[in-house]
């Protein structure tokens, strides 16, 4: 597997991968209820999140076939001004930026303050290759480079399934799960170096 770090150009293509990955995942479906809509604004939705990883200190990695990627925030640091951020989601309907508020601001309450690490904010497979084990693959290598750094990671699980994967990668459960009132449960994880 070769992986590289994409630069501001690669992201119209991150967007597309990671619009398409997330087509069916149960943030996405709250979110954008309707899959036609969801099919149709989430690629800029996605570049939109890239790019505000970039610009923060952030990274995305994408696998050289462009099947997979992933988006990675700088945490423990000052979050910067979350009118800002939300700013960056102009594509959004008045409906569905009150609901991505409600979800980015129970994120940010339940954000851990255990000092400077990443947050893995989206891991993405294309819909034809997923459950394969490309997903983890890519994961194994973002996070031997963290641990290069000696650098914890974070991240929220957004369904039941995925959190034994990333156990066997050295995440643990923190907190309790939360979510919207009648959304999805967010499932909060934590790895110190392995």
């Amino acid at each position: 597997m070769t992986v590289r770090e994409a630069g501001y150009a690669d992201l119209p293509s991150v967007g597309r991968l990671l619009g398409a990955a997330f087509q069916d995942d149960p943030v996405s479906e709250w979110v954008f209820p309707e899959a036609e809509r969801r099919q149709a604004v989430q690629p800029a939705f996605f570049e939109a999140f890239a790019t505000a990883a970039l610009d923060t200190g952030g990274v995305v990695y994408v696998r050289a076939d462009a099947i997979a990627a992933t988006v990675w925030f700088p945490g423990g640091e000052d979050d910067g001004d979350e009118d800002d951020f939300m700013a960056r989601f102009g594509m959004l309907t008045d409906e569905e930026a009150a609901t991505f508020g409600r979800l980015a601001g129970l994120m940010a309450e339940h954000h851990p303050e255990h000092g400077a690490h990443m947050h893995l904010q989206f891991i993405g497979v294309l819909p034809a290759r997923q459950r394969s084990g490309i997903g983890g693959e890519l994961l194994e290598h973002n996070l031997a480079v963290l641990d290069k750094d000696s650098t914890p990671a974070y991240l929220e699980a957004s369904s039941q399934l995925s959190p034994p994967l990333y156990e066997r990668l050295g995440f643990e459960h923190i907190g309790v799960p939360f979510g919207p009132a009648g959304g999805p449960r967010m499932y909060p994880m934590w790895r110190q170096l392995v």
